[in-house]
């Protein structure tokens, strides 16, 4: 009860907090920078197929307001903006400038002095407290007291975030901390707050999902703390180049993490058999590229990433459809989500290589809400899937409650039918007893000398012996069904053993013996006799008269632990060949037979009992003749 309370309102707090982050962002990507009513600035941006290099070539580039990210291509090449900023009238007021984002590897601010261009230096390759911040730098400019101030940016990242950069300037009296630091505070404040919540959740209740969340949503935060330059400015201030690898190494452990997540949804059900390959293939492309970025060539390393994106989603689609058993609810969700994260990821990409407008902060926005809307996506479907276990364990539960009462039920039953059989057999043998007493008074008075009625008197003791009979085979099955039978073995010589037992059968003259008279057999004697007796009496039943009867018993060595064979051999008519498949069911009886006396008790008997004595029984039928082997332990 405590459990389901704090997971009801862990998942009602993370959906509140998501939703107001999301709400939040929305704010600050129409936020406007301070505007004190007398301030303008224009960005424009440098069109030239041709790489730039100094501030000379840069004031004669033909400019223009439209952002075209691609003239350049995916290199490496800086990238040079102009700002002019205007004022009425003349101002010696200081102006604010912030170029984005953060890991940009080198941002040069060139404003006119009075000996020239100065130029001032800043990016994460080389970090300053003067002009670096969260979430990016900036530079405080004094103007040249004109009304329009013109200055001059360079920068140089890998592509993407190069040709993502943005530019603000305000007024240095209205300078307040940035706008954007609130969408990182708060990025980060929501995915910390989802992280403690699947931990708390993953110590209640362990499972695989849950726990690969948790290290996704860790790298999530790793990575926006090193791309906003929290730990660059504030751990790694000495070592700027190790959080531009960090950065990027999270950057790529996003896909390798992602696919690592997918799978734990999947791992319950059989997946096709080359989904598990094609998530290693995914897991060697993102380590391809991690290498790339370590040897400096992450442009490549990017590309890859996003083809690594593509690929994922379509696997992850493709196994969720192959995938059987997972149902169509968890199916839908899963390729639901998938897909919307991908659509979400490459819109952020297009809107970078396909702005909308200049300068816009766009792709900043679209990037930040990727981060949430992933985590969201991810743990909307782990609350979804845990619905649907939820709901086949109440499934199973009902099941095996049903399943119980129903075994309780056939328990009662089976218990009232062996008291029933033990009664009956109680009951009845009683009267076959008197019965077959006052036969044998008849059959020797001499009052009875008719030989019709002295048949009549060996039918009835015939009658008497197979009733006899079943009664006994039914009491030994109810005994065996009571569960475990004791035994009380003894060491027996198995030669002396079948001969005693023929003759008190009464059927030496028709029996072939092949037995070793030094074969010695411990095991429970009375058990033994059983199940020889049925198999004897089946075969003295259901073969020719006069047929022989072949006896054979041996020693077997064959690497396994010793062991006793006897086998029983019989002719048979090809019509009475018994179903083997059947042949030790119970009350199992050919067809052709049932004018023979019996109750189809004895050869499941003779399973159950050499079961009981750690042995086997097979069944063996060629030309026209069965056999019957048993194999007991020395």
């Amino acid at each position: 009860m405590f459990k389901d309370s704090i997971r009801t309102h862990s998942k009602y707090a993370i959906w509140g907090l998501l939703f107001m982050a999301l709400i939040g962002s929305s704010a600050l990507a129409k936020a406007a920078p301070p505007d004190s009513g007398e301030f303008s600035y224009e960005v424009s941006f440098c069109q030239t197929q041709v790489p730039i290099k100094n501030i000379d070539q840069a004031i004669g580039c033909d400019y223009d307001s439209a952002y075209s990210p691609l003239k350049l291509g995916f290199g490496e090449s800086p990238r040079w903006l102009r700002i002019k900023i205007s004022t009425p009238t003349e101002s010696k007021q200081l102006f604010a400038i912030q170029v984005r984002p953060f890991f940009l590897r080198e941002v040069n601010f060139y404003s006119k002095g009075n000996d020239g261009w100065e130029l001032e230096k800043a990016g994460s390759h080389s970090i300053s407290s003067q002009h670096s911040e969260i979430g990016g730098h900036f530079f405080i400019t004094a103007p040249n007291n004109q009304t329009q101030n013109t200055y001059y940016i360079q920068t140089q990242a890998t592509s993407i975030a190069s040709i993502s950069v943005s530019v603000i300037a305000w007024p240095n009296s209205n300078l307040q901390p940035s706008t954007h630091l609130l969408g990182i505070g708060a990025q980060i404040g929501i995915l910390l707050t989802i992280l403690i919540f699947s931990l708390v959740s993953l110590a209640m209740n362990p499972t695989v999902v849950m726990a690969r969340f948790n290290v996704y949503i860790a790298n999530l935060i790793l990575c926006i703390l090193s791309g906003s330059g929290i730990l660059a400015l504030f751990v790694f201030k000495q070592a700027p180049l190790f959080n531009e690898l960090l950065f990027f190494t999270g950057l790529c452990l996003k896909v390798g993490l992602w696919v690592w997540l997918a799978q734990a949804f999947l791992r319950e059900y059989k997946t096709p058999h080359w989904y598990r390959t094609s998530c290693w293939l995914i897991y060697g492309l993102v380590g391809t590229a991690i290498a790339l970025g370590f040897t400096g060539q992450m442009d490549v390393a990017i590309m890859l990433i996003l083809v690594g994106y593509t690929i994922t989603a379509i696997v992850q689609i493709m196994a969720t459809i192959k995938t059987p058993g997972a149902g169509m609810q968890l199916q839908t969700a899963l390729i639901a989500g998938f897909g919307f994260t991908l659509g979400l990821i490459y819109l952020a990409v297009a809107s970078v290589f396909f702005p909308l407008e200049s300068n816009s902060q766009i792709p900043l926005y679209l990037a930040r809400l990727t981060d949430f809307v992933n985590p969201l996506v991810m743990l909307s479907i782990i609350v979804f899937q845990n619905r649907l276990i939820r709901k086949e364990l109440v499934q199973v539960k009902t099941m095996l409650t049903e399943t119980q009462l129903r075994a309780e039920f056939e328990s009662k039953l089976l218990k009232d039918r062996r008291t029933l059989i033990d009664m009956l057999a109680h009951e009845l043998k009683n009267p076959l007893a008197s019965i077959g007493l006052a036969a044998e008074t008849l059959s020797q008075s001499n009052t009875v000398r008719n030989e019709n009625d002295q048949k009549r008197l060996q039918n009835i003791n015939r009658a008497i012996s197979s009733m006899d009979t079943i009664i006994e085979r039914c009491s030994l099955m109810n005994v065996i069904d009571q569960g475990p039978i004791p035994l009380n073995p003894s060491h027996i010589n198995i030669s002396s053993f079948i001969k005693n037992l023929l003759e008190d059968m009464h059927c030496s003259n028709r029996s072939e013996l092949q037995i070793d008279e030094k074969v010695d057999l411990h095991t429970d004697p009375q058990f033994l006799n059983i199940i020889l007796t049925n198999l004897i009496e089946n075969a003295l039943k259901y073969s020719q008269a006069d047929s022989p009867i072949k006896i054979a018993a041996q020693e077997l060595f064959d690497g396994e632990a010793p062991r006793i064979r006897i086998s029983l051999s019989n002719p048979i008519h090809r019509d009475l060949e018994p179903d083997a498949t059947l042949l030790f069911e119970r009350f199992y009886r050919h067809p052709l037979a049932k004018q023979t006396r019996g109750s189809g008790l004895g050869l499941s008997i003779c399973k159950e009992l050499c079961s009981a004595l750690s042995g086997v029984i097979h069944y063996q039928h060629s030309n026209n003749e069965v056999t019957f082997i048993i194999e007991l332990p020395k």
